[in-house]
């Protein structure tokens, strides 16, 4: 069936196909048998067309059997690659029990010997499924699994998770295929195609294609992690014992077929119910024709045996449970997907939550995931607020003593001495950078603290979960929340020591020494509304909903998805966004013009000038006035509905202006 060399590895999804012909036409031919030895031993004269009558069912099944294999495989070009061949060929037998099904009892053995070739031609798609989520080992040598493995990424990489499998999907409308790269989500690729284009990868396993990615990856990554000795024997012990998926799924179909033969019901007792049903469709259907306007009593019972045949039209229409009662003879389209839901996808389902489970409370116990979530939350968001403390107090004592501060060595031994005394495990993750930033930034002080790039040193495999690119983010919030700590500290130390100073040698406070305390004040009261909104209503508030969050994360994919969206949170809220930088620059003009007013002040009263005082005035009132008035603006359309605290506090400082 396939123009390959023979050297190339089975393709066994062909393999099953031929075995399960192989099967019905040995059963033709035992019956060709048995007719040719009745005619032989047989005295009466016999007749072609009763001949043809007693093989027409076979010939028919024949003919469905022809078209499939057209289909499915003949009309396949022998260029095709092996996962498209076979997504293609179960596709065909997945639709075309649908199709036959469509047509009713009249072919009902043609639905029944299609559910049966599905059976047989899907075993080896299920050994590899079975292989990948118990072993974690994605054993396809032929290349027809529609995910197949990049050798290029080590599992023990950073990158495993992202870019180490490819999924394949077969678009039938174009004849070609699409190589979706499987992403942090692990869903479908099969959804993503244009409108014009039918993806059908392989249909029955669409529902379950996300668990089986997961339970896959999850699989073979707890393989290559130092769990304990003793849980890895228990698990190894666990799957020697175990069946194998294709085995479970024909023990469910068999049980859910066999269902009606373990409870036998008496005759006339069936025959009753029978009778009682039939009297209640009919007079059911004879309410909806007299709605119609249609007075026929022969039709109305007809259409209740027609009901009554469907098995669950009473149940679905008196709103009960939805009961599929059919005979174990027809496996119809929707008896088909239900058996899926019944017999196949709850076995993966189990071993999904299995795999996962495991790993994720391999990565929490084992490997201190949650430690280092608590960490990059200490140090960048600044929760371990003594320790941090010491870090960037002693910065800006330097950067207030006009002193060099941007050295290395000198960041790196007060970064270590902070964290030391209380996080010694920690003191050698940490360290500090310095960035190159472009010269016209430099005329603005606020701006000197974005060389510094804070570096956190997290181990595999939790550095799939805290990529550098995660680290980023963290850096940017890092930065904004050192910018207000600076500020604050300038307002809060400094000139508390210079005001006490320039009170002694001076005369009693003149105007111009009154406007500018009325003008700190305001400054402090802008940068305490603004610390208090980050670390209060922003990060601490959002920190409790990412903590139960990660508690109650099934997989590792989903506790990805919840770090990257608490990331996305907490960078939107702190006004990092790009569409509120606006906002954003208005923050840091008053930022700026603090630690300028931190200068003037401690150089003495005698340098301050009318002018400069009226400038400052103006520059805050405006900024402050912007910033009322849009955020208050954003409140009321209720596009950030996080920024009302901040709003009402800014709005309370502006009354007082």
């Amino acid at each position: 069936m396939s123009s390959k060399k023979g050297s190339e590895p089975p393709f066994r999804t062909y393999q099953a196909f031929v075995w399960a012909l192989n099967k019905y036409f040995t059963s033709f031919k035992e019956e060709l048998t048995t007719i040719e030895r009745e005619l032989i031993c047989n005295d009466e004269t016999v007749t072609l067309s009763a001949v043809l009558e007693r093989l027409s069912p076979h010939l028919a099944q024949i003919k469905v059997l022809h078209k499939v294999f057209c289909t499915g495989v003949a009309e396949v070009p022998p260029e095709t690659p092996n996962v498209v061949r076979a997504s293609h060929l179960l596709n065909t037998l997945y639709k075309a029990i649908i199709e036959y099904d469509s047509v009713g009892e009249a072919s009902e053995q043609a639905v029944a010997l299609l559910f049966s070739l599905w059976i047989e031609t899907v075993r080896p798609y299920l050994e590899i499924v079975d292989e990948w989520i118990v072993h974690g080992h994605l054993f396809d040598p032929a290349k027809e699994f529609i995910i197949q493995r990049n050798k290029d990424v080590p599992v023990n990489h950073r990158d495993f998770w992202y870019a180490t499998y490819t999924l394949y999907s077969v678009s039938e409308m174009v004849d070609s295929e699409e190589k979706l790269n499987d992403a942090a989500s692990g869903s479908s690729g099969g959804d993503q195609g244009s409108s014009n284009r039918q993806l059908t990868m392989v249909s029955f396993l669409k529902p379950v294609l996300k668990q089986i990615i997961m339970a896959g990856k999850s699989m073979q990554l707890l393989r290559n992690l130092d769990c304990k000795d003793a849980e890895q024997s228990q698990r190894s012990s666990r799957d020697a014992e175990r069946k194998s998926l294709y085995t479970l799924f024909l023990e469910s179909v068999q049980s859910r077929l066999c269902s009606q033969d373990e409870f036998p019901a008496d005759a006339v007792t069936e025959q009753q119910a029978t009778k009682r049903s039939l009297i209640k469709m009919q007079s059911i259907v004879s309410q909806h024709l007299q709605i119609e306007d249609v007075h026929d009593p022969l039709l109305a019972i007809n259409f209740a045996r027609l009901f009554l045949e469907q098995g669950d039209f009473h149940e679905r229409f008196c709103g009960g449970d939805f009961i599929v009662d059919r005979s174990s003879q027809s496996v119809t389209c929707q008896t088909f997907e239900l058996t899926l839901r019944s017999c196949l996808y709850p076995h993966i389902e189990r071993r999904y939550i299995e795999c996962c489970g495991n790993l994720m409370k391999t990565l929490k116990k084992d490997y201190k995931l949650l430690e280092y979530l608590q960490a990059m939350r200490n140090y960048f968001l600044l929760e371990a607020g003594d320790t941090m403390y010491d870090f960037y107090t002693a910065i800006f004592d330097k950067v207030q003593e006009k002193e060099n501060w941007q050295q290395p060595s000198f960041l790196n031994v007060q970064l270590q001495e902070a964290v030391g005394q209380r996080y010694p495990e920690d003191s050698s993750r940490l360290s500090v950078f310095l960035e190159t930033i472009d010269a016209s930034r430099k005329k603005h002080p606020v701006n000197n603290l974005e060389v510094l790039t804070l570096s956190y040193k997290v181990p595999w495999p939790v550095d799939i979960v805290i990529s550098s690119e995660c680290q980023k983010i963290y850096n940017q919030v890092f930065l904004l929340l050192l910018q207000i700590k600076w500020a604050k500290y300038s307002l809060d130390t400094k000139l508390e020591s210079g005001l006490a100073e320039e009170v002694k040698g001076k005369e009693p406070v003149n105007q111009q020494i009154h406007r500018m305390c009325l003008l700190r004040v305001k400054l402090m009261h802008f940068v305490n509304s603004l610390h208090n909104y980050i670390m209060t209503r922003i990060l601490h508030s959002t920190g409790l909903e990412f903590q139960h969050q990660v508690q109650e994360a099934k997989d590792l994919d989903q506790l990805i998805k919840i770090h990257y969206r608490y990331l996305a949170t907490i960078h939107d809220r702190c006004l990092l966004r790009e569409k509120v930088s606006f906002v954003k620059e208005a923050i840091m003009k008053v930022l700026n013009l603090v630690l300028i007013f931190s200068d003037r002040w401690q150089a003495g009263f005698g340098a301050w000038k009318i002018e400069s005082i009226d400038k400052m005035e103006s520059d805050f009132k405006n900024c402050h006035m912007f910033l009322v008035t849009i955020l208050n603006k954003a409140v009321c359309r209720g596009s950030f509905p996080h920024l009302e605290s901040l709003a009402l506090s800014l709005m309370a400082g502006f009354e007082q202006c």
